[in-house]
């Protein structure tokens, strides 16, 4: 199937029509079905394992307040944004398109007279409204559940009178970012890989390494530029090749660029894409 011939100049407000009707089409799956089940367990289950963490006599033992949880949390939330956010993002995103082309569904959006390119950002908004809107939740939840052990009037004090509420700010708005930048990578990776496998260990193994990497390479993956905006920094790695910090005022631009030109790529593989049932 090759690529239908398109006009040079867009209608925009076409092109607004079609991303919002492929929202309303693609939100229903996103949030309901087997790519939800998946979002829902991997961005709540730390949740709950916290919130009992939160109600056993372990937190006031070992802390004396909220304070003296706040690196825990730093090193939580890294784990949920190299795991939860991760994987949620690899299975949402990537079954975008894959899903549909081993099912030979995808030929039903692709028989419409929508650019391909349309096709792909208006499935990926879909995947990251959902996910957006899930780990968010599942932040806010994640970090009243770390907190809230020594009780309503200190998990109050730490909040509004201390640096509680700016770092759960930062902390969702970093997540939301990691679903951005993740999101479009195994977009991507839907769009060239026939086995998920491969992409998502390449993805993974390039993520982990990344403090091993000199620092041109860095700015190639996500993580890189998650880890500046964390409010609590994490301690640095014994063995790694050191950079210099990027300010919130690039991280914030430069993940988004990234995701940008991901996006791009995206674009242009679905629009060279040629699909062959006959040979599957």
């Amino acid at each position: 199937m090759s690529p239908a011939e398109t006009p040079t100049s867009l209608d925009w407000g076409l092109v607004q029509r079609q991303i919002r009707g492929i929202l309303r089409l693609e939100l229903r799956r996103n949030l309901v079905g087997r790519r939800a089940f998946a979002l829902y367990l991997l961005a709540f289950a730390p949740v709950l394992l916290f919130f009992l963490w939160a109600v056993s006599p372990a937190p006031r033992k070992f802390m004396q307040g909220p304070v003296d949880a706040v690196p825990m949390f730093a090193w939580v939330f890294e784990g949920m944004m190299r795991t939860s956010i991760f994987l949620s993002a690899l299975i949402l995103f990537m079954s975008l398109f894959r899903t549909e082309i081993l099912q030979r569904s995808i030929h039903y959006y692709l028989l419409t007279p929508v650019r391909r390119e349309v096709l792909v950002v208006g499935k990926y908004l879909s995947a990251l409204i959902a996910a957006c809107v899930v780990f968010a939740i599942s932040t806010v939840g994640l970090y009243l559940a770390t907190f809230a052990a020594w009780g309503f009037g200190p998990l109050s004090r730490f909040l509004f009178q201390g640096p509680g509420l700016g770092n759960l700010v930062a902390y969702v708005g970093i997540a939301v970012l990691g679903c951005t930048g993740y999101g479009a990578l195994f977009l991507l990776a839907g769009l060239f890989f026939r086995n998920p496998v491969v992409a998502a260990v390449s993805i993974w193994g390039w993520e982990f390494i990344n403090y091993l990497l000199p620092p041109l390479l860095k700015k190639f993956s996500v993580i890189f530029y998650l880890q500046s905006l964390y409010p609590v920094p994490l301690p640095t790695e014994v063995i790694a090749v050191l950079s210099d910090p990027v300010p919130a005022w690039l991280s914030v631009p430069g993940l988004l660029l990234f995701t940008a030109l991901v996006l791009a790529l995206a674009g242009w593989r679905a629009r060279w894409m040629e699909l062959g049932y006959g040979g599957d």
